[in-house]
């Protein structure tokens, strides 16, 4: 992993060597980050993530990405719904 480049209460943001990592510092590593190409992106999902917001893209990496980070149930829940319909 590389430099930290980003940080909040919740997230951690490493520039990696393809991109970005974003973690969920309340979950362990293996199952509380993602991947992402763009910076722009990470700032999109934590946002969406602390607003407990539901997204514009329908993107099926996009959501499971939202999921991978959200440790929030009934957020949780509402990203499994939008994702059931991309389906």
């Amino acid at each position: 992993m590389g430099m930290q480049v980003y940080q909040n209460t919740h997230y951690k943001v490493y520039k990696s060597v393809d991109g970005f990592v974003i973690h969920n510092i309340y979950k362990g590593f293996e199952n509380g980050h993602t991947h992402v190409q763009k910076y722009d992106t990470c700032m999109v999902l934590i946002k969406l993530l602390v607003n407990k917001k539901a997204p514009r893209s329908k993107s099926r990496y996009f959501l499971e990405s939202l999921l991978r980070l959200c440790d929030d149930e009934s957020y949780r829940q509402k990203i499994q719904q939008i994702l059931l319909r991309v389906e």
